[in-house]
């Protein structure tokens, strides 16, 4: 989408709010790329098609740069690559260790083995934890990405822990620090 118009001044805002959007949101985009995906590169290309998709929108900034839109954007872009994964054959577990400059919060073994039983879960649950704990939204942003109103957020996620919990215990994986929800 073109920005609509020829005016320096008008292109050079849509600009900025562009690169506002790009430094504030590209490393939540790209970590939860990776969660979803499981993959450096895969997760790489994500979060560079819903910057793409954003640039494309400049027009409609500030309107539509929100986090919540990213994230709307990443769930297509990530839809998108599941299929062509499922077309092409390829496992959705192909679990690659990423590289400590793009994904630091990660790097640890028990993080691993973490985000291993966390990857084993129901993907609804498994999207709400990576949302709550590595990628640290507060609930009213989740709500918005996920379409529910806070509560149900609230009441999903304490499911999704317990489920999570069951998961570690069989596992005989230790979750780390307690955090409170």
């Amino acid at each position: 989408m073109e920005t609509g118009t020829d005016d320096p001044k008008v292109v050079l805002t849509h600009e900025r709010a562009f690169d506002e959007l790009f430094r504030a949101h590209h490393r939540t985009i790209l970590q939860a790329a990776y969660h979803r995906l499981n993959n450096v590169r895969d997760a790489e290309d994500a979060a560079a098609e819903v910057f793409s998709v954003a640039w494309r929108n400049r027009a409609n900034a500030p309107a539509i740069y929100t986090l919540p839109w990213l994230y709307g954007v990443l769930r297509n872009v990530v839809g998108v690559e599941y299929r062509r994964r499922g077309r092409a054959g390829l496992r959705d577990d192909q679990d690659e260790r990423p590289s400590d400059d793009v994904l630091a919060p990660d790097a640890a073994d028990d993080a691993r083995d973490l985000r291993r039983v966390v990857a084993s879960l129901h993907p609804a649950d498994r999207e709400l934890i990576w949302m709550a704990y590595w990628e640290d939204l507060a609930r009213s942003e989740m709500a918005e990405i996920l379409g529910c109103s806070q509560a149900a957020v609230r009441v999903r996620l304490l499911r999704a822990r317990h489920r999570l919990k069951t998961a570690l215990d069989a596992q005989n994986v230790d979750p780390g620090p307690r955090q409170k929800p």
